[in-house]
């Protein structure tokens, strides 16, 4: 056991590890309210074209389709549909959850 506290050196690099852990931890969790990519569940339209697969949607009344997403299984897509998307994570993407009764 030491009869000296650490060198201010030594607390320094000490803080400045764990500072730096701290700010890690703090950007992996604010990713995706910082990259600028909606957070909230969005009302869409598929693709009056659509017939099979992924469907490609017009998001919150846009002009130009997005997509294809996929969709949660307990939904059967159908053109025309108004739906759900929600965003996921930072991968810049959605799926669609659901039509709108």
């Amino acid at each position: 056991m030491p009869l000296h506290p650490p060198s201010l050196g030594q607390r320094f690099a000490s803080v400045m590890k764990d500072l730096q852990l701290r700010v890690t931890k703090l950007e992996s969790r604010t990713a995706s309210i910082d990259s600028g990519w909606p957070l909230a569940v969005l009302p869409a339209v598929v693709d009056a074209g659509y017939t099979t697969g992924d469907p490609q949607v017009y998001i919150n009344g846009a002009t130009a389709l997005s997509g294809p997403y996929q969709y949660l299984s307990s939904y059967t897509p159908a053109a025309g549909d108004n739906v759900l998307v929600a965003p996921v994570g930072v991968t810049r993407t959605y799926v669609v959850l659901g039509k709108l009764a």
